[in-house]
């Protein structure tokens, strides 16, 4: 199956210091050190201080890069998780709110989140999140989140520099395999939080959860597993571009029909990005969304499931309107039967300018590198430019800025660890998903705050898949206001474009204010 793989000004200032000290079992350097060389194991750690300009003034705070060796249970196998951590300089920690922060994959390391938008520094982007000339470089970023929280960026095994510590005669290639499944990689990254509020004393902070694509998937069973497998108690989380029933975005087979209905709002919002919408209703993107919902969910949704003849006067309307809202031939529709797959959406939207659009972003467009073949190129215009300035730039910044030396390769996504993940961990069947898992978190816990945030042009995960799940989770009314779906202007990582990360900012700060406010029940 295709799973999504989320392929994250003022001069900073650090305190050069020439001792080392010791934290707990774990090695301190200070930047500036002669022992600034880290070894390539565990429990070792590199702190440096630095300011950022935002709009209110100055930001200080302090950085560590580092590892945290973790035991899985139930096994032998242990593993060095990197994280990068960053603390407001002068707050009271005990106070102070601290957020885990995932990327997805299976197989991602955090650096999209933490080098595309929420950490103190960001790669230098132009506002619409096109990619300027080379090299990459970082700028300060005035909507981090570290305005309103501290931040833990974790790499989970195999990813980042985190990687399984090999047994006695084991193949290391193999070391990490024991990591690699719903279940354990669950309660590997459980053990990590656990571990990183005891080392840290952190365990009197609000804690809250961030997590992409499938890192929203880990966030949204999170909210369920922390309480009952470690004893923490989460004040929120924020699931970006999730999966959270894979059903409904990845199950395209003929006879399941949800997953030809949730790409559709995406589809026409899409097409309006490049003026092939011809549904009529002006040019709000937001009302358009909306309108091809409505249509999605009844009218499409009706002539797929009716049986009935392609010719018949039902389904043939119901194809002319997708065609229509899709931009598409009505020849395309009725090819597919009405069942149109991102990929050939994307193949086929632009095909006579000989351009295909993204799946990670539909509003970005690209030459054809293929254009004689059917099928979707293998590289997608839309996230594959991306992966060297983001890898460039978090090689430099957390070797020159954090002082984090090794001869370690960063792994920013590695396929290794998705083609070796084991899916049937869940007890599920092929397709997995954690709603329910969302359900009883919240239900659990009413003071739990969840916003889940998508962007209008994500054709990997369609936020239309969100919608129609928190729909239907059957939550409480006194509940229900606590989970929220906002949508953007962007694709799979919207956080890129400068309006995008601007609302994002705004509402996730709002999510922080109002559980900090939640009365104890």
């Amino acid at each position: 199956m295709r799973v999504p793989i989320l392929r994250t000004r003022c001069s900073i200032l650090l305190v050069l210091v020439t001792a080392a000290a010791v934290v707990g079992s774990s090695l301190v350097l200070l930047a500036g050190a002669a022992e600034s060389v880290v070894p390539e194991s565990a429990d070792t750690m590199v702190q440096t201080r630095h300011t950022i300009a935002v709009e209110d003034g100055q930001l200080a705070y302090t950085a560590i890069a580092g590892a945290l060796r973790v035991d899985l249970d139930k096994s032998d196998a242990e593993a060095a998780i990197f994280y990068v951590s960053y603390q407001k300089d002068g707050a009271d920690a005990s106070r102070r709110p601290i957020t885990f922060v995932f990327n997805g994959g299976p197989g991602s390391s955090a650096a999209w989140l933490h080098l595309g938008g929420l950490g103190p520094k960001r790669l230098f982007l132009r506002d619409d999140g096109g990619i300027p000339d080379p090299p990459a470089r970082m700028v300060d970023n005035a909507q981090t989140w570290l305005r309103f929280t501290d931040l833990v960026f974790v790499d989970p095994v195999g990813t980042g520099f985190s990687r399984a510590l090999p047994r006695a005669g084991e193949d290391s290639a193999k070391s990490g395999r024991p990591f690699w499944g719903i279940k354990s990689d669950l309660r590997s990254l459980a053990e990590f939080v656990r571990l990183y509020l005891t080392r840290y004393a952190r365990w009197a902070s609000p804690k809250y959860l961030a997590g992409e694509s499938y890192g929203g998937f880990r966030a949204g069973a999170m909210v369920e597993l922390l309480p009952v497998k470690a004893g923490i108690q989460l004040s929120g989380a924020v699931l970006i571009s999730p999966v959270i029933e894979y059903t409904l975005n990845m199950g395209h087979d003929y006879l399941n029909m949800m997953p030809w209905v949730t790409f559709v709002p995406s589809f026409a919002a899409t097409a309006l990005r490049h003026g092939r919408y011809r549904g009529g209703g002006g040019g709000d993107l937001k009302q358009i969304a909306e309108d091809a919902e409505a249509f999605s969910r009844g009218e499409l949704l009706l002539a797929l499931a009716s049986g009935a003849s392609p010719k018949s006067a039902e389904v043939s309307k119901a194809f002319a309107r997708l065609a229509a809202i899709s931009g598409l031939d009505i020849s395309e529709v009725q090819r597919h039967r009405g069942r149109l797959s991102a990929e050939v959406f994307a193949k086929r939207l632009l095909e006579d300018q000989g351009r295909v659009v993204g799946i990670y972003d539909g509003s970005v467009s690209a030459p054809d590198p293929n254009p004689f073949s059917t099928a979707y190129p293998a590289r997608d215009p839309s996230f594959d430019p991306l992966v060297a300035p983001v890898t460039t730039s978090f090689n430099a910044y957390v070797r020159d800025e954090l002082a984090y030396k090794t001869d370690l390769r960063y792994e920013l996504m590695n396929p290794d660890v998705l083609q070796a993940w084991n899916w049937g961990e869940a007890g599920e069947g092929d397709l997995p998903g954690v709603g329910s898992r969302l359900r009883t978190g919240l239900s659990l816990n009413p003071n739990l705050k969840v916003l889940v945030a998508h962007g209008y042009f994500d054709l990997a995960t369609p936020y239309f898949a969100s919608k129609y799940i928190i729909e239907r989770l059957e939550l409480d009314e006194v509940i229900f206001p606590n989970l929220r779906l906002s949508v953007y202007p962007g694709g799979h990582m919207f956080y890129t474009r400068a309006d995008a990360r601007e609302l994002l900012y705004r509402d996730v700060k709002a999510l922080y204010e109002t559980s900090a406010q939640t009365p104890a029940h």
